[in-house]
């Protein structure tokens, strides 16, 4: 499975730069490999309940009582390698603020997109990736808007293969049985 570095330096070919093997390579290449690389990683798994990056977890409760301001009784802490809040099993009303969720719930079970080591990735995460990250190195490291649109494209293209890919792995929601349902379908059953 490829590291972070086989990621970036894919990405660096892909726009004619030389491959690396180390963020602290000399050259603009790397340094822009370096400083791209992880937020451009972040911004691809947050935007789509990747599979391969959901994690559910119960959170700790605070013993603090939560600021007047947010009118909820509870504070919970939020994970460390959260990217991005997915959903709360409970259903209910709540606030992002920080590094805490704030709820009236006495417990919380979240399901949320966490920071998945590259030797996790799928194949079909990897190509997106590097797409997206060929755009964003096609203006730091060649300075050309050209080849930054076509990698972007490139990148919404592979990016929407991925997450089709991965929603076929989720077998579909189907209908509740009930009489509702029954009578728009043709009467009772």
């Amino acid at each position: 499975m490829p590291s972070s570095i086989d990621i970036a330096s894919n990405a660096l070919i892909l726009i004619g730069d030389e491959p690396i093997s180390s963020f602290d390579d000399p050259g603009g290449g790397a340094q822009a490999a370096a400083n791209l690389y992880p937020e451009t990683k972040k911004r691809l798994l947050s935007e789509h309940p990747w599979s391969f990056a959901l994690k559910q977890q119960r959170l700790n409760k605070l013993s603090q009582v939560p600021d007047r301001l947010t009118n909820f009784n509870n504070a919970f802490q939020l994970p460390t390698d959260l990217i991005r809040l997915w959903n709360i099993q409970s259903h209910s009303d709540y606030m992002l603020l920080g590094n805490l969720l704030y709820t009236n719930q006495t417990e919380v079970l979240a399901t949320y997109i966490f920071n998945v080591d590259e030797v996790n990735l799928p194949p079909h995460f990897v190509k997106a990736l590097e797409y997206s990250l060929a755009s964003d190195f096609a203006i730091a490291v060649t300075e050309d808007n050209t080849m930054a649109q076509l990698y972007e494209k490139k990148s919404i293209n592979s990016t929407n293969q991925a997450m089709a890919i991965d929603s076929q792995g989720r077998p579909g929601v189907g209908f509740v049985d009930s009489p509702l349902i029954n009578a728009r379908m043709g009467g009772f059953r």
